[in-house]
């Protein structure tokens, strides 16, 4: 499998494509408001409004996140570790060749959230040698089984590797797939 994922969110007005937050300040300013408010809850994340990812030189905000890893390891890690399935959320299965060539993939190990960009944790993403991810890492699993065990849920994709890229991200060849159907579902 060669796909990388974003969460199935409504495009912005006469688009389609997937865009970075920035875009939609003009485009969709309620969505924007609604978005960008998601950073303001700690100093940490009004810094990473501003951090600079490496290699492509954008911020934070003027990328589009990708997941490399699919959907449905996440959906059946955590019910492998709590007894409990999580609901039906629709994903876009966009092929890696579909992703703009600046992409690249920040795997934080050395940087913390809302400090600079170790240029260590980014590398170029090479279409060529792509494969998707069909396991969760062990960080990702990890703080999975603190959530759990904590009885909080929330932030799947906490110490999942991204693709970045400054985007668009086209959806022409892309597929809708729910996160509890499968390796192989399709809606």
């Amino acid at each position: 499998m060669r796909e990388v994922f974003h969460v199935r969110t409504p495009l912005a007005p006469g688009t389609d494509a997937l865009l970075p937050l920035d875009a939609l300040r003009t485009l969709d300013p309620p969505a924007y408001a609604r978005a960008i408010a998601k950073y303001d809850d700690t100093p940490e994340r009004r810094r990473l409004r501003d951090t600079v990812v490496p290699l492509i030189a954008k911020r934070w905000t003027e990328v589009v996140f990708l997941s490399p890893v699919h959907p449905h390891a996440t959906w059946r890690a955590w019910r492998e570790i709590s007894g409990r399935a999580l609901p039906p959320v629709e994903f876009w299965a966009i092929p890696v060749d579909d992703v703009p060539s600046d992409a690249v993939v920040f795997d934080r190990r050395r940087s913390l959230v809302g400090d600079p960009i170790d240029v260590r944790d980014v590398a170029s993403l090479d279409p060529a040698t792509y494969e998707t991810g069909m396991e969760v890492p062990p960080a990702n699993r990890e703080w999975l089984e603190n959530l759990a065990a904590a009885g909080h849920s929330g932030a799947w994709f906490n110490l999942i590797p991204h693709v970045l890229t400054a985007g668009p991200v086209p959806l022409t060849h892309a597929r809708v797939i729910s996160w509890n159907d499968g390796f192989g579902g399709r809606i």
